[in-house]
């Protein structure tokens, strides 16, 4: 028997229906967008191919690259026979052979054993001693480091995440050649503009600590695009963001099971059934929920990416633990972007999958909860509390914006609080304006939200370019699934400010360089 293929099943799954008549009015509305928009300048803005050799011998990129790779590179490992052997519980270790296998990087770069004049020599053996160890951490640290951070994003406080990332870019600046990509440059340019605007806030001394911090956050895509640049690697961060996923939402159910949880974000008036929320190692459901937004696609995905069957049985468990964590943050918005993910998942992969999302959604009333639904059905319900809340501060946000939409008014709550009370509507008080891109364009104003909508296009312009020209349909499936993820991200961030929370704003930057490294390996084979 012929062993079925992923595109086999993939087929079968849509021949039934071909001559559905609901089907085919489903994929010719969808076809009839398709040619409505398919020769328009914005389409093409993020379809058309771009020159790769032309971008990499740009002005900006060059002196960009001149900049970051003037540092010496000497934790490079090099060839140097004069090296001493590694001691046996680091070559012998499992632990330590499983992660050098994983990540690509040796134990150490030759081993030979010390001729007879150095080892009469104890300077000279010191000296070699020491720089073969350094080198050892040049070529290990930086994917090891960043590996850690992955992994510890979701556990360990802000400023503790930060301070690892700055190791890590340390340490890469003197091992590693920095190739800038096409959305490097608008993140760059990014970058400079959240300096500027936080020296230049009504609360400066708040908003620059936020700007420098928001631009450590930041860096990480540069820095994944750098450290992670194989397939093996790559595939090993995948599961290090999905792992540390999984057990953020066993620390959920044990939430629920101890019912170690506040009541501060359930409207008990509108939602009396509702006795909590959880919150995991966010302290806030509904960031909480923004994180796997961006992590149940890429589980999902893994299912039909992952070639073992015991890794596809765990990546079913995974996500079905996921969807369970996200059904109890009870977050409308999470909810709504994860349709929202699933459906543009479905247009760039197969379209004609749409008509069972549609049969999905229509029984949905039937399948959730009584408690989930009373959530989805209260976003039309303006006498909700969260719903007025939202309503009063997107006004009074937009009122500042009328003034501040030049420069912007500085990033951070201080510096928000500094201005907002001025433009409040009766007592509403209020940290940010609860909408990622307003929040963006008050703190950098109408040249930040352009820098910020640039990286957006140039990373969808690299994913849409990667899938249009891949033959491979199980690299179509994880790059559509990346991609769907960041729409589900940014569809949540139209009802919350979703970098609000530092360490959610650093896993976005570092999927969206997971997402382009995975792009641009893939192509090269």
């Amino acid at each position: 028997m012929n062993k079925m293929t992923v595109a086999d099943i993939q087929k079968k799954c849509v021949l039934w229906m071909d001559d559905s008549l609901f089907f085919c009015g489903i994929l010719g509305f969808f076809n009839l967008i398709s040619r409505f928009f398919g020769d328009s300048l914005l389409v093409k803005l993020f379809t058309a191919d771009f020159d790769r050799e032309r971008l990499k011998h740009s002005y900006f990129v060059r002196i960009a690259e001149d900049v970051f790779n003037r540092f010496p590179k000497i934790l490079r490992p090099s060839n140097d026979p004069i090296i001493p052997p590694a001691p046996a519980w680091l070559k012998g270790s499992a632990l330590v052979r499983f992660l050098t296998n994983a990540m690509e990087t040796p134990i150490i770069a030759v081993e030979v054993e010390k001729n007879d004049v150095l080892s009469n020599d104890t300077k000279a053996s010191v000296y070699y001693s020491v720089l073969s160890w350094l080198r050892w951490i040049g070529a290990a640290f930086p994917a090891w480091g960043l590996l850690a951070v992955v992994f510890s994003a979701p556990f360990l406080p802000t400023m503790i995440v930060a301070g690892m990332l700055v190791m890590v870019f340390a340490v890469t600046l003197l091992r590693y050649d920095f190739k800038l990509d096409l959305t490097s440059l608008p993140i760059l340019l990014f970058i400079a503009i959240t300096l500027f605007s936080g020296f230049m806030s009504a609360a400066a001394s708040y908003s620059i600590p936020i700007a420098i911090l928001t631009t450590i956050m930041m860096s990480a895509y540069i820095l994944t695009k750098t450290c992670f640049t194989t397939r093996k690697r790559i595939d090993f961060v995948i599961a290090a963001f999905i792992v540390a996923a999984a057990i953020t939402a066993l620390v959920g159910l044990f939430q629920v099971y101890t019912g170690y949880m506040h009541t501060a974000w359930v409207d008990r008036d509108l939602f009396a059934a509702l006795s909590m929320r959880i919150y995991s190692t966010f302290a806030n459901p509904n960031v909480y929920g923004t994180y796997l937004l961006l992590v149940i696609p890429l589980s999902a995905a893994c299912i039909l990416y992952a070639k073992n069957i015991w890794y596809k049985l765990l990546a079913s468990g995974i996500t079905v633990l996921l969807l369970m964590a996200l059904g109890l943050t009870y977050s409308r918005g999470g909810y709504i972007a994860l349709a929202g993910a699933v459906l543009f998942f479905l247009i760039l992969v197969e379209r004609r999958l749409i008509v069972l999302f549609v049969a999905g959604v229509a029984a949905m009333p039937f399948v959730l909860p009584a408690s989930v639904l009373a959530r989805l059905f209260s976003i039309v319900n303006f006498t909700d509390s969260s719903t007025v809340y939202r309503i009063s501060i997107w006004q009074a946000s937009l009122r500042i914006l009328g003034d501040f939409w030049m420069a912007g008014i500085g990033q951070g709550a201080e510096a928000y609080n500094s201005v907002y009370p001025f433009y409040a509507f009766s007592s509403v008080t209020a940290l940010h304006s609860h909408n990622l891109f307003l929040q963006i364009f008050l703190e950098t104003g109408i040249v930040g939200i352009l820098a910020f909508l640039m990286i957006l296009a140039c990373f969808f312009r690299t994913q849409f370019s990667f899938m249009r020209h891949t033959t491979n349909f199980r690299r179509k499936i994880l790059s559509a699934a990346l991609t769907a993820a960041v729409v589900g991200f940014l569809l949540q961030g139209t009802f919350d400010h979703s970098f609000h929370n530092y360490r959610v704003m650093l896993v976005f930057y570092l999927f969206l360089g997971l997402a382009n490294s995975f792009a641009e390996a893939e192509a090269k084979t």
